[in-house]
């Protein structure tokens, strides 16, 4: 009995993320309908999207809405499918599932630090660095929704999840540092050496190079001709991808000369929001790199664009908030997922006799963020044991 009295604060925060989950689910929907369709995101009001009647408010609250009108518009009694209650049900059990796993969860392991933290800070004191992952699970989900119907991810969610997550993670490490000047508590995604802090500035540095010399016009934007890539020849299409390499090597270069200066005793690389900076800019390189290297040497042995500049977006945007440890899981388990699908899909259409569905890359990147992140003291010792390692 005192043990449930316990839990009954974090069930009711449980309860309170799972109606704020449902309520970004709901946005989610939005965003994933009108931007493919190049409507705005906050005007028109929310309407039926066969008559066109504007909703009154109590017709837009998550879930309830539907099952009160019985997935029925109240003016043409056209069906509303189930697919938007889905997503905002499913965005609330990720938005309490978070919560619950990161403060009251197996992330109390006291054998790792790193893996404690978030149980050390507590919700409160851990407010940015939790807002940063709840922006990128809606940023992930709206981004997965958006590119499975189109086959295209929407660059300035992934910008935007981006901005958010790096400004979250330096709010954190200035507010919240352990005492004294030093984050005695450790890091969420864990903390990196100082040669390592520098060399993700550094990255971060080159990444910022590479984007201003993008739209001044220095380096050349590839595979512009998106409806002429089917007529592209091999190598074409391999001489398309080598131009990316510049805009891949400054942040390779801006690394390096980080990690060296430090190493060398040239600079100093102390404090929080260094910290913070050299963490989130490992996390982005090690995602974004890993991907982006991959469609590279893909397209140079298939001669074909392998895999899209989307998916390196999207990590990088991960990357940010999970840290490089995770990104790196990610890219291993990712592919893994993508295969259970077409095992599962291509049986369920062979017994429905119908055609398998194709699914891009992108949802399978954001499904492995998630297990990865929130599933990191089952998935690390599975990792280990499939790898071999003690």
């Amino acid at each position: 009995m005192d043990r449930l009295v316990m839990l009954v604060p974090t069930l009711l925060q449980a309860i309170f993320m799972f109606a704020l989950g449902a309520c970004v689910g709901s946005f989610v929907n939005v965003v994933a309908w009108r931007w493919p369709r190049r409507q705005g995101i906050v005007t028109p009001p929310s309407r039926c999207t066969t008559c066109g009647r504007g909703l009154r408010w109590w017709e837009n609250v998550p879930m309830l809405s539907w099952l009160l009108l019985r997935g029925r518009c109240r003016t043409c009694g056209v069906r509303l499918g189930a697919g938007h209650v889905l997503v905002e049900a499913g965005a609330g059990l990720l938005f309490a599932g978070t919560f619950i796993l990161l403060f009251a969860g197996p992330w109390r392991e006291p054998a790792a630090a790193d893996a404690s933290w978030w149980l050390r800070l507590g919700p409160w004191q851990a407010m940015p660095a939790l807002i940063a992952v709840l922006v990128l699970w809606a940023g992930l989900l709206a981004v997965a929704l958006i590119d499975a119907d189109t086959g295209y991810v929407p660059l300035p969610v992934t910008m935007l999840v981006t901005v958010v997550g790096l400004v979250a993670m330096v709010i954190q490490a200035v507010l919240f540092r352990g005492g004294s000047g030093a984050l005695a508590l450790g890091w969420p995604s864990g903390a990196p050496s100082p040669a390592w802090c520098a060399a993700g500035v550094g990255g971060l540095l080159g990444v910022t190079l590479s984007v201003m010399a993008l739209q001044l016009g220095l380096l050349p934007r590839t595979f512009e001709a998106a409806g002429e890539m089917e007529d592209w020849t091999a190598s074409q299409s391999r001489r398309e991808v080598l131009k990316e390499v510049p805009c891949l090597l400054l942040p390779l270069i801006g690394m390096v000369l980080g990690h060296r200066f430090v190493t060398t005793g040239g600079l100093a690389a102390e404090g929080p929001v260094w910290l913070s900076l050299g963490a989130s800019g490992l996390g982005l390189l090690v995602a974004a790199g890993s991907i982006w290297i991959t469609r590279i040497l893909g397209t140079l042995a298939f001669g074909r664009e392998a895999m899209g500049l989307g998916d390196v977006h999207l990590m990088a945007a991960a990357g940010v908030v999970v840290g490089w440890r995770d990104a790196a899981l990610v890219f291993l388990i990712a592919p893994f997922l993508a295969l259970v699908w077409v095992a599962v899909s291509g049986g369920l259409a062979r017994w429905r006799g119908g055609q398998a569905r194709e699914l891009p890359y992108g949802p399978h990147l954001a499904m492995a963020c998630v297990l990865v992140h929130l599933g990191r003291p089952w998935v690390v010792p599975a990792a280990r044991a499939v790898l071999g390692i003690a």
